[in-house]
């Protein structure tokens, strides 16, 4: 590593930092209350309060991270360019390619970090944290409505359901497969259901049976039928959003879901938004590089105002594009990758434009 790219790493690598830890302390503001108040009121043992907290950091730290990223690149180049030292060495003949180099390369080591984080551990951590809160107010009713559920009983069955309304005991997009010797999984597929207890109503389905080569030699529709579960709804030994699967569990389970007929564009921009989101913090870090730089006529930097504009307008443009792919409107790998190409091609032309012309 040559002096310049230690020096300029240096610079970020503080920002960075602080900007993770106040971010995080942002963003678990709301999360302290809610436990503080079941500490407090609920009468919830403290230990258990905190592990809920540690397990809840590495999701957050993952959001952090983009946004940490455009903060240390903000700050490390306005310093610099505020003491004129960006001018110093553009005089020398240093390229502002080369000074964004090491900047670039935190925002690729960045990206890996995060993409092993939310591999690796935020699965995990989200159910543990999952069943801590499900262990805490046991008593309590779960939320209304969850999406894109499953279950896994203690049979070697697995449950999905597109929206549960716990409230109205209502459940839509259906899907039952069970794993046998067989194989392919037995499949049971219905529009809607209505659950008591252990007792299932499925409501037009259709049931399927697949051969050894993975063809379809058994169809049965029907217009009501009812099965028995071996748990209730709210007592299941296994409760997973796709949050809570690492990839390969999520990968398998979308296939699956497609061999029995389901609809998997929920599932599959979720799947693709595990290498989308990661790649942000390369993506802030390229497009921080020119909006940090200062104006031509001003000759002040961008700074804070821009780190916070084009946040809010990154994320409003993916919330979007999410949406769109879990629709079925877009592909759900153009859903997931369009955000960060998008702002690849902007922070690129910029980036070129203030190498080239200033």
């Amino acid at each position: 590593m040559k002096v310049l790219d230690r020096y300029v790493f240096f610079e970020m690598i503080g920002p960075f930092l602080i900007g993770v830890v106040g971010f995080i302390l942002v963003l678990t503001v709301d999360l302290l209350f809610t436990m503080a108040d079941l500490i407090i009121n609920k009468g919830v043992p403290f230990w258990a309060v905190l592990k809920l907290l540690v397990y809840k950091l590495p999701s957050l730290l993952v959001l952090t991270f983009p946004v940490s990223t455009l903060f240390g690149t903000a700050m490390a180049l306005g310093r610099l360019s505020n003491d004129n030292e960006i001018t110093a060495l553009r005089t020398s003949g240093v390229t502002l390619f080369r000074i964004a180099a090491p900047i670039l390369i935190v925002g690729i080591l960045v990206s890996l970090i995060s993409f092993i984080t939310n591999e690796k551990i935020v699965p995990r951590a989200n159910l543990v944290s999952t069943n801590i809160i499900r262990q805490i107010i046991y008593k309590q009713p779960l939320p209304e409505v969850k999406e894109n559920v499953f279950f896994k009983d203690a049979h070697n069955r697995y449950y999905y359901a597109r929206r549960v309304n716990m409230k109205t005991k209502n459940m839509e997009s259906v899907v039952v497969y069970e794993v046998t010797d067989e194989k392919f999984p037995r499949f049971i597929l219905a529009e809607s259901a209505i659950f008591a207890g252990r007792i299932w109503e499925l409501k037009n389905g259709v049931i399927h049976r697949y051969d050894e080569k993975g063809y379809l030699n058994y169809e049965a529709n029907f217009s009501e039928m009812k099965i028995n579960v071996s748990e209730d709804v709210l007592s299941f030994t296994e409760q997973k959003t796709p949050q809570d699967m690492e990839r390969k569990e999520l990968v398998d389970m979308i296939n699956v879901l497609a061999k029995g007929g389901a609809n998997t564009h929920s599932l599959l921009t979720e799947l693709y938004m595990r290498y989308s989101i990661p790649f942000t913090c390369f993506v802030f870090a390229l497009v921080g590089v020119p909006f940090s730089l200062p104006l031509p006529r001003s000759g002040r930097t961008w700074g804070m105002v821009v780190t916070i504009v084009f946040m809010f307008t990154f994320y409003v443009f993916t919330s979007i594009f999410r949406s769109l792919g879990r629709g079925g409107i877009l592909p759900p790998a153009v859903a997931a990758f369009t955000p960060q190409v998008s702002f690849v091609i902007i922070g690129s032309a910029l980036l070129f434009w203030e190498g080239r012309f200033h």
